[in-house]
């Protein structure tokens, strides 16, 4: 079922209440700053910390807030299992050991953690890893576990069904669709719909802009840079070559960087494409540096680059269909991006007009601002539901 927020606003009113202790949990936190899941675990901690004692388990230092988790983040991990020693001897047993090794060895770093500084509740970031761990310490203790899945129903729910076995007991989803997959596979499961968020003081039209030295209009695409994944980088190259006004930005890093360097020189000459890779904190400059947004994924969870996107004035053209109509809305265009004529209309249309107030319009519905009481929320609801019924 979708649980009901209740009104906590006579709990915050009241300044003799306890303070709950929150714990979120991400041992890339702080050393990725290209993943969502990273992003949303920083800035969920930072803004709930206004309403709660919030700490972030964190592989490396994110605020006042965070404390080491204590194991190997995978992005540490990644670059130790790419050894060409190691690299083939790990990968026969997990097609992602970076993530393998992330779980393991922070599991019990963070669990004794747990159970000699308790909290009102865990908040785990980092997909099974995270709730394995907040479950074994929910055994112990006592403690409700609040998760919220990034990865939607990419591969046909695999991971959110492994996921609801753990049984948090708040579940937080992006999309009806998810919630009825839910429904269907653990009808008893609590789960609510809360979208991502995005920093709109951050990501604003207003700041500093780069000059890439492309000629304009710069079409911006932002991707992890791998073959045959979700992202389908390729299309949006496929689309902008038939532009011969536009260039394409692809701002991202990855395994397969000098594939996508030729395909896009190939496609659209050295003059008109570039890939950089640059550090979260100049992400703004890099989209109010573009007029554009693109990104062709497929079965994408949320996206939170296309609020991003719309927060700095772009506006976007992406994938038909249900998750990008609820988060673009009337701030783009989306259309079947598999015919590369039809996908290349439609980014030359919308670069015909001025999107800039409508997209900002658009993202200001997922500011922290917004999302962090929806949170604030249901962590109290959770919280009060585990005390009357521990």
């Amino acid at each position: 079922m979708i649980q009901q927020v209740i009104d906590t606003n006579n709990y915050l009113a009241s300044s003799t209440h306890k303070r709950y202790r929150v714990v979120l949990v991400h041992p890339s936190a702080g050393v990725n700053w290209s993943g969502g899941s990273e992003i949303f675990a920083i800035e969920l901690a930072r803004y709930l910390n206004s309403y709660f004692d919030v700490e972030l388990l964190s592989g490396a230092d994110c605020g006042s807030f965070s404390s080491l988790s204590g194991g190997i983040s995978r992005t540490h991990a990644f670059n130790i299992v790419r050894h060409p020693l190691l690299s083939g001897l790990v990968h026969k047993f997990a097609s992602h050991p970076e993530i393998v090794i992330e779980h393991l060895t922070n599991f019990l770093p963070c669990a004794i953690h747990l159970l000699a500084k308790p909290a009102d509740l865990i908040f785990p970031c980092n997909d099974y890893g995270g709730l394995a761990m907040a479950a074994f310490v929910r055994a112990i203790k006592g403690t409700p576990i609040l998760y919220t899945e990034h990865i939607g129903l990419m591969g046909g729910g695999k991971s959110l069904r492994r996921n609801l076995r753990f049984h948090p007991d708040q579940l937080v989803v992006f999309s009806e669709e998810t919630v009825e997959f839910v429904r269907n596979f653990q009808p008893k499961q609590q789960v609510t719909i809360i979208p991502n968020g995005v920093d709109t003081n951050k990501f604003t039209p207003l700041g500093n802009r780069l000059d890439f030295g492309l000629p304009k209009p710069i079409v911006l695409c932002v991707a992890s840079l791998k073959r045959n994944s979700h992202k389908r980088i390729e299309l949006a190259m496929q689309a902008v070559a038939r532009l011969p006004q536009a260039s394409l930005l692809l701002c991202g890093d990855g395994i397969d960087r000098d594939y996508f360097q030729a395909k896009g020189d190939e496609l659209l000459g050295k003059q008109r494409f570039q890939i950089q890779s640059l550090p979260y904190e100049q992400m703004p400059e890099v989209y109010r540096s573009a007029d554009v947004f693109t990104l062709p994924s497929i079965d994408e969870p949320f996206g939170l680059a296309y609020v991003e996107a719309m927060a700095s004035g772009l506006p976007v053209v992406a994938t038909d269909d249900a998750m990008r109509r609820q988060i673009v809305g009337d701030a783009g265009r989306l259309c079947d991006v598999t015919n590369p004529d039809i996908y290349a209309a439609a980014l030359g249309e919308i670069l015909t007009q001025d999107w800039q107030v409508r997209a900002r319009e658009n993202a200001l519905r997922f500011s922290w601002e917004n999302i962090a009481l929806s949170y604030r929320d249901l962590i109290l609801e959770t919280i009060y539901s585990r005390q009357k019924h521990p």
